[in-house]
């Protein structure tokens, strides 16, 4: 008879007090700690971070329908397993968060932008897809650079994604009325 070892899954409050080495950046996704080198992130990485924020950002100046936060901290507090993530850009309709606040996203992003890097492993963008979805965002997109795609993932709704190519278009939907945006603009 064999024992499996379980990890040890931490809640938020766990996570925030551990004394982490400084070497990295952490992340707490479903109960897992995640460790990624500081200074991982490609220059690419980095600019079609700045694309999609610009370009969100510049809709919600005209369209003031909530908050655009470019890499903010969101607590994901589930009772199966906690997260603490920071999406690379997300937003928040109007009216769901204090006027003033301090720390992470006091509340779950309607809307989650991930720019998977080449070193993110296929498990990892799955688990942090999940641990959204669990916590009720509604809409996900999800940007594979090297293989210029984007899958899209929308609350509740099957099949369980939908895949744009460099043809397509991004589509605000109920969230973002009117926004669109070309696959091909992202990796221009």
């Amino acid at each position: 008879m064999t024992v499996e070892a379980k990890e040890k899954l931490y809640t938020i409050e766990e996570f925030l007090n551990l004394d982490l080495p400084d070497d990295a950046d952490y992340e707490l996704i479903q109960g897992r700690i995640v460790a990624k080198p500081k200074g991982s992130t490609s220059a690419e990485h980095g600019r079609i971070v700045g694309k999609l924020s610009q370009k969100l950002n510049n809709f919600i100046d005209a369209n003031p329908l909530g908050t655009v936060y470019t890499e903010a901290s969101c607590l994901l507090d589930l009772p199966e397993a906690s997260s603490y993530m920071k999406p690379d850009v997300c937003f928040v309709t109007s009216g769901r968060t204090p006027p003033r606040f301090r720390g992470p996203l006091p509340v779950v992003p309607d809307l989650v932008i991930e720019v998977n890097s080449p070193s993110d492993s296929n498990e990892l963008m799955q688990d942090k897809i999940e641990a959204y979805q669990k916590a009720g965002v509604r809409l996900i997109w999800s940007i594979y650079m090297v293989q210029k795609f984007v899958a899209v993932y929308r609350l509740n709704e099957q099949p369980g994604r939908t895949l744009l190519d460099l043809e397509d278009r991004l589509d605000g939907e109920n969230l973002l009325p009117g926004f669109t945006l070309s696959v091909s603009e992202i990796f221009a």
